[in-house]
């Protein structure tokens, strides 16, 4: 009987410590205003200027809106968050989109998009 109070137990907490995680990568990807910092495609690492990054970044606001500035052009747009598969669902200037997030921190945003077949990871920082 204590080995089963116990495995209850943890699996109780388990799905608490999943369910916060998910609530603080959605709290972490709203926190703030996001500057494109490189790209990555092929294992080939591209540092972007200050210049390109000042006019390049993204807001995900909390209600589903997006706001950004791609190549010094500002837009509006939609967002959402699959958490189960950890995908950023967009729909902005460059259509609808779906990124994967690789990893999300207070400072650090860094997510994938397949573009004719080839992925593209995007780094990003406050």
């Amino acid at each position: 009987m204590k080995k089963f109070m116990f495995i209850a137990l943890l699996i109780v907490l388990s799905f608490q410590i999943i369910n916060a995680q998910e609530k603080d990568e959605i709290n972490l990807i709203t926190s703030g205003k996001w500057y494109i910092e490189y790209m990555e495609m092929s294992g080939k690492k591209m540092a972007l200027s200050p210049e390109i990054q000042k006019n390049n970044w993204v807001i995900f606001h909390k209600d589903g809106k997006q706001e950004g500035m791609e190549e010094g052009r500002k837009y509006v747009g939609k967002w959402k968050f699959d958490k189960k598969n950890r995908i950023l669902k967009t729909n902005d200037l460059d259509g609808k989109s779906e990124q994967r997030l690789i990893s999300v921190s207070k400072r650090k945003l860094v997510i994938s998009v397949k573009e004719k077949g080839v992925e593209i990871f995007m780094g990003m920082r406050k």
